[in-house]
């Protein structure tokens, strides 16, 4: 019976070289080495910014009649919802001060999506637009925690809302 073959090789038994993995790895940290190289000698490039985009007249025209015409929708769901409050500024009902909530809620946002459309909008235009649904929504806020229209806190926020109609109304002439 021949002897049973050893389960291990043997502490000194040499291993077969392998000489193509030695010359793989090496060319791979060449490559490496390479790539790295030129994208640190490369010169960089100036990604200077463009400035400020400029718009045909039109454009500005098309956005100006655009940016108004949401001004005035807004403005006339917010007379709808305003003609629910008394004068005391409370609502008779739940359905008043929701519809108001509603209206200062969308009107803001939509007034803000139509800005954002409308890139070639004149500066002080969308500047006061902007103002106007900042105001509506902090009187949102306020008729929320239980303000009314009369009370004191909200004054200031009336006020800029005010002053921003008048603004966009005479910038819409």
């Amino acid at each position: 019976m021949p002897p049973a073959p050893a389960p291990w090789p043997q502490a000194g038994a040499p291993r077969p070289k392998r000489r193509w993995s030695t010359v793989a790895w090496l060319v791979a940290l060449t490559l490496v080495g390479g790539v790295a190289l030129v994208g640190w000698l490369r010169p960089a490039q100036d990604h200077k910014p463009t400035g400020s985009p400029t718009y045909t007249d039109q454009q500005v025209a098309n956005a100006k009649s655009n940016i108004c015409t949401a001004f005035e929708k807004v403005q006339r769901g917010l007379s709808f919802a305003h003609s629910h409050v008394d004068s005391n500024g409370y609502t008779p009902d739940a359905g008043g001060a929701a519809l108001t909530q509603v209206a200062l809620d969308a009107g803001s946002r939509y007034l803000l999506t139509k800005l954002a459309e409308e890139p070639a909008t004149p500066t002080d235009l969308a500047t006061a637009v902007r103002n106007e649904a900042n105001a509506e929504q902090e009187a949102l806020i306020g008729y929320m925690a239980g303000l009314t229209v009369s009370a004191p806190e909200l004054q200031s926020t009336l006020n800029a809302s005010n002053e921003a109609t008048a603004t966009v109304r005479q910038l819409c002439k």
